[in-house]
């Protein structure tokens, strides 16, 4: 019983992440240049000022996310624990610390970038210079933790569940890409290639929320 309380709620929760991440990847790539990943300071904090609500919705969005996968995480390793344990429990710290950094960061974001969008445009230029350095609020600038992370672990429960017969191989394909497009974040955001990031989010908008949702589905019928 105690088992499948643990599939079900991931299951449930995995379906919800699934449609979340549909949001948000649709959210990024709606919105403008200026307030995208890699945009300067002096470009986004005047453009956020204007008009943020679009971006407050994919930060409140991926929030979720995090809080989300904190549930994902343990149903869908629990499934391939038998597989290899020493990788699933490592692999699992990875992404749960993962998915609690993405959220965090995320919830500081929404608290801290409106008072500091605020004080920019209302600043004369030495404050704009100081806060266009230092505007950013996440702990995880680099998205090591929140994609990188995650990714580790997507990318190792879809190899293990190749050997089981519980997740189609199908799924386990749909992983193996969707953790490659984890990794395209971090990589676009330390290389500063834009269009790393724009293929992470557009591929990540289709893979992620199937990968997901059916992760989440094939929980609940386990459990049952």
């Amino acid at each position: 019983m105690k088992g499948n309380s643990v599939l079900k709620l991931g299951g449930m929760c995995a379906i919800l992440l699934g449609i979340a991440k549909v949001l948000s990847g649709a959210g990024y790539l709606l919105l403008s240049p200026e307030q995208r990943v890699l945009s300067t300071g002096a470009n986004f904090l005047p453009s956020f000022a204007q008009d943020s609500s679009l971006l407050m919705a994919v930060f409140w969005v991926e929030a979720a996310v995090g809080i989300l996968g904190l549930a994902v995480v343990p149903a869908m390793s629990s499934v391939v624990h038998s597989m290899n344990e020493g990788w699933v429990r490592w692999v699992s710290t990875l992404a749960t610390v993962g998915y609690a950094v993405s959220s965090v960061g995320y919830l500081l974001s929404i608290a801290r970038i409106p008072v500091i969008a605020a004080a920019y445009v209302k600043g004369d230029p030495a404050t704009q210079a100081a806060l266009a350095v230092v505007w950013r609020s996440s702990p995880d600038l680099l998205g090591l933790w929140g994609y990188g992370a995650v990714g580790v672990w997507v990318l190792v429960i879809s190899l293990l569940a190749m050997r089981g017969s519980t997740f189609p191989k199908l799924h386990a394909y749909l992983g193996l890409a969707l953790a490659v497009l984890y990794f395209l974040t971090p990589a676009g955001v330390i290389f500063k290639a834009q269009p790393l990031l724009l293929i992470s989010a557009g591929a990540g908008a289709l893979a992620a929320p199937i990968w997901y949702v059916w992760s989440g589905l094939v929980l609940r019928r386990t459990s049952a």
